[in-house]
């Protein structure tokens, strides 16, 4: 380990075994955390049939900000496979769900990062141009699916929208508002943070719901309506809150940080 510029220490040298710059034993303790917590329901589904647990509502997003975008991707593929055999409600769609409710999930939440800007700004919008194309307009009609109500639709989903202009103009900004000394200041900060990276994985998470389970266009409309109050605001709220009380007493531990993770402020 050593100290960087700001006092802080990060993972360096040869005798820790990592992977993207992570611990191996950290990547396994984030992915059996959030396997394990998969049996734990916290939002259910507002169309039924599953469930979003405290794995991915909050161990999730924890994983993409200790350990970086790639680290946290395979601790998640790691929970997800395990959490698709103990808890198959949280995992309804198998090895499918293992991807995105599992590793996708933790590379959102890393990539919003400044470190990996560039890399984000372009995977969130490449997500965004899928979701309204998938399943309705490819394959659409010839695959058995509802005409596209361009309308509709894109009114139900005006939370990727928003998710994308706080990512454009207000991460870096909230992120600075994180380091305050004010605990109040650095709670709301970080859950009004939560509402980008909760977006970006909203995005491509729903439209693969809709495909392989064959939404109707109403009940795709009625999902994307109900994800403001069944997802993007409990899961920014959970996760934001955990995140700022647990970032504040790693800070106080002086516990080494990963690159490319929360607590590498190199960027801000």
């Amino acid at each position: 380990m050593a100290n960087t510029p700001g006092g802080e220490r990060e993972f360096v040298g040869k005798g820790m075994a990592k992977i993207f710059g992570a611990p191996i034993s950290w990547i396994a303790l984030f992915g059996a955390l959030m396997g394990a917590m998969a049996i734990v329901p916290m939002l259910f589904y507002p169309t039924g049939g599953g469930f979003a647990s405290a794995g991915m509502v909050i161990f999730g997003p924890l994983s993409g900000l200790i350990l970086g975008p790639f680290a946290g991707l395979i601790a998640g593929l790691i929970a997800g496979i395990i959490g698709m055999f103990i808890s198959p409600g949280s995992y309804p769609l198998g090895f499918v769900d293992a991807f995105f409710s599992g590793g996708l999930l933790p590379l959102m939440w890393g990539l919003v990062h400044p470190r990996y800007r560039k890399i984000g700004i372009w995977f969130f919008a490449a997500n965004i141009v899928v979701h309204f194309l998938v399943p309705y307009v490819i394959p659409g009609q010839a695959g058995g699916f509802d005409p596209m109500n361009w309308g509709q639709y894109a009114l139900a989903n005006s939370w990727i929208f928003l998710g994308y202009l706080m990512y454009l103009f207000a991460s870096k900004p909230l992120w600075k508002a994180m380091e305050s000394d004010k605990l109040v200041t650095v709670i709301i900060a970080t859950v009004l943070w939560m509402v980008a990276p909760c977006t970006a994985w909203m995005a491509p998470w729903e439209w693969i719901y809709y495909l392989f389970l064959h939404y109707p266009m109403g009940l795709a409309i009625f999902s994307a309506v109900n994800s403001w109050w069944a997802y993007l605001l409990p899961l920014s709220v959970a996760a934001g809150v955990v995140t700022a009380l647990l970032v504040r007493a790693i800070k106080q531990t002086g516990l080494p940080h990963v690159t490319g993770s929360l607590l590498d402020r190199e960027g801000f």
